[in-house]
């Protein structure tokens, strides 16, 4: 019965355009792991690049592998050990390292099953001398790294660019080693910064449950792990390396034009754990795309792809070139013409924009600077190019949220509809307005990591008076997420080692989330429903970002005084203490 994983991997590959196939002769086997399926695995811009990156190292052979399809579950299962790579279909077993990939935090409980699905011990202590070493990166593990923390040989801590050369070099003067784990470890955790290896920090625990101290096991190691940051103007731009049908961008090549994002919203990790907004340059991104043959269709990824210092002039260089544009964010404020322009030449019907919370005083709260006729004003511009499918993506459960915020939620709804036919005198119709509303997750390094998750009842509550209250509104449709998904993604962004009891459970016992909260005397309440003290240590907290932690409590206090702050200026500001040193640590105007 193998030989339908086996089909089904090949399969893939046949469809693929850019995967790369070589030959294992005295090289160090990596397989890069995702773990989720195939179809989202090969969207994230970032597990792409990893691949590539590591494929261009002669020593280095990488392949992929992908949590398992549903139809192939019952035989994984019965067949402990034939979790298979997609570029020679070997078992896990076979390769010097396992890493994966962690964008999500909810994606945690597939990592666990497909460690035993490998049959590799899921836990690093477990594990003895055997390999394959498990390594863990991504995101969600330099946002917070412990709820995974005993699950990893070790972490990176950082972006990928800074790591693989001196990695690559460790691996060389490693090769063919008979090295005790543990010894390998310690040595990597002294050889390269920002490598995070979790069985040499002690987190040491009040009797209140309170987090009291991290403890190094060795005089060698930092108190703190320093998150490593890719300068890229030195780096080659990440790029959709393999293209495939199989995934949310279809054949499209997406290009990352730059990292991080200035504007300072008080919920959003990415603006904080990013820092210092940084861009590649014009040329390198018209280079990275002339390399891509394959695809005419180009998507622009960063945080806020508008904010580029060259956005137009690249888009017109595209676009004279053939490409077809698309946008992977863009703001209500700053609707360039040549954006407006590239949008309408290739025919995009529909796009995002994101106002986060209905009113302008929640707006302020959460440093979101737009304002209500910005966002009616960039409605209305956009149907005048024909883009009359208009999604905006709001949240609920924001800290200081009154009624009178989710109100403005439906106001801003009606209000578009309104604006576009008055400005149009009814010549342009709105085919659709869509909704997109999430529950509030409070994450690390954030002015928010202070506040309390608003509870899956409250939530619920919510949502159903706004569904009610936009029921019969024309061409008005309204999409919400999962509470009860967002309180899981709360604890896991917020937790501490102790959560990884909750996702053994739900991972290798088959509880659900529910089941598995029930089952023992930890609250998880205790990570997600608590206000927490200002002077607390987090458990996020072993890795070092740079950003000064009273000037992130700073900026809570002036969310709570509904006071925004301007936009992070690398060039001369110091406000945070990323770029260097600090000019103020209480927030900034």
């Amino acid at each position: 019965m193998v030989w339908k994983l086996i089909e089904r991997q090949q399969k893939w590959m046949a469809g693929e355009k850019g995967t790369v196939v070589k030959d294992w002769g005295g090289k160090t086997t990596i397989a890069l792991a995702f773990p989720n399926r195939y179809s989202v695995g090969m969207s994230n811009l970032g597990f792409q690049y990893v691949y590539s990156a590591l494929n261009r190292f002669e020593a280095i052979v990488c392949e992929r592998v992908f949590y398992p399809e549903p139809e192939d579950m019952p035989l994984i299962r019965q067949s402990p050990g034939r979790l298979l790579s997609v570029e020679s279909q070997r078992p896990l077993l076979d390769f010097d390292l396992v890493a994966f990939s962690v964008p999500y935090e909810n994606d945690c409980t597939n990592l666990v099953e497909m460690l035993g699905f490998a049959g590799i011990a899921h836990r690093s202590s477990r594990r003895g001398n055997s390999r394959p070493l498990v390594v863990g990166g991504g995101v969600a593990l330099f946002i917070n790294p412990e709820p995974l923390a005993d699950y990893f040989d070790f972490i990176f801590a950082g972006e990928a660019e800074e790591f693989l050369p001196e990695f690559v070099d460790f691996l060389k003067q490693h090769e063919g080693g008979s090295f005790e784990r543990a010894d390998l470890l310690k040595d990597l955790a002294k050889s390269i910064a920002g490598i995070y290896v979790p069985s040499l920090y002690e987190p040491v625990f009040k009797e209140n449950g309170f987090l009291e101290s991290f403890h190094p096991l060795s005089p060698e190691l930092p108190e703190k792990i320093t998150v490593r940051r890719a300068d890229l103007l030195r780096s080659d731009p990440c790029r959709t390396s393999v293209l495939t049908a199989n995934t949310e961008f279809s054949n499209i090549m997406l290009l990352e034009i730059g990292r991080g994002c200035g504007r300072g919203c008080r919920f959003c990790a990415a603006g904080f754990i990013y820092r210092p907004v940084r861009h590649h340059r014009s040329q390198a991104l018209l280079k990275a795309a002339e390399s891509n043959s394959a695809t005419s269709r180009i998507g622009l990824v960063s945080a806020a792809v508008s904010d580029h210092p060259e956005i137009v002039d690249l888009c017109s260089s595209l676009l004279d070139r053939g490409s077809s544009l698309s946008f992977s964010s863009l703001r209500a404020d700053s609707l360039d013409s040549q954006i407006l322009s590239a949008l309408e030449a290739s025919e995009h019907h529909a796009v995002a924009i994101a106002p986060e919370a209905g009113s302008e005083r929640l707006r302020r709260v959460i440093n979101k600077n737009l304002s209500r006729d910005q966002i009616y004003r960039a409605a209305e511009v956009l149907a005048e190019k024909g883009i009359v499918n208009i999604k905006l993506y709001f949240m609920i459960g924001l800290p200081t949220e009154t009624a009178e915020d989710l109100e403005a939620i439906v106001e801003t709804a009606k209000g578009i509809c309104h604006h576009v036919l008055s400005s149009s005198r009814g010549k342009t119709r709105l085919a659709t307005v869509t909704l997109s509303i999430n529950s509030f997750v409070p994450k690390p390094f954030t002015p928010f990591q202070w506040t309390p998750f608003a509870g899956v009842a409250e939530l619920k509550e919510k949502a159903k008076w706004i569904r009610k209250a936009l029921s019969r509104v024309p061409n008005v449709r309204v999409h919400f997420d999962l509470p009860k998904w967002a309180y899981v993604q709360a604890m896991l962004s917020r937790g501490d080692r102790r959560v990884s009891f909750f996702i053994d459970k739900v991972a290798l016992e088959n509880s659900s989330w529910t089941q598995a909260m029930r089952s023992c005397s930890l609250n998880p309440d205790f990570w997600v429903m608590r206000e927490r003290d200002r002077d607390e240590i987090f458990p996020w907290e072993i890795l070092d970002h740079g950003i000064d932690r009273n000037y992130l409590r700073g900026e809570y206090e002036r969310a709570l005084e509904e006071k925004q702050t301007s936009e992070c200026l690398p060039s001369h500001c110091g406000k945070c203490g990323v770029c260097g040193p600090r000019t103020k640590a209480t927030g900034g105007e």
